[in-house]
């Protein structure tokens, strides 16, 4: 088990796991014509499996820069998350947009 962890492979399992979250959960948004929560679920997703990415990296010793990039990754994925969040409560309110 401690091989499975420090080799990184657990990393595999968890990207696996989150792309079939990911997908399947799409999928329901998306028959729903629900686009602010697929854009959004989407977009959380790909924080996650940057943070995912740089626990591999970490634990395979890929350098700091590798681990560096996807943390940004996952830093810019969580802004997008955040704006379609934030967009969505204001066009649920119905606040005017600044377009």
């Amino acid at each position: 088990m401690e091989h499975f962890v420090t080799s990184g492979q657990i990393a595999a399992v968890m990207l696996v796991v989150l792309a079939i979250e990911i997908g399947v959960a799409g999928y329901y948004f998306w028959l729903r014509q629900r686009t602010f929560l697929l854009l959004s679920f989407v977009a959380n997703g790909l924080a996650g499996a940057c943070l995912v990415l740089a626990l591999r990296a970490a634990l395979q010793q890929s350098g700091w820069l590798f681990v560096a990039i996807y943390l940004l990754g996952g830093l810019l994925a969580h802004v997008a998350d955040v704006a379609l969040r934030l967009g969505a409560t204001r066009h649920a309110e119905g606040v005017p947009s600044s377009d």
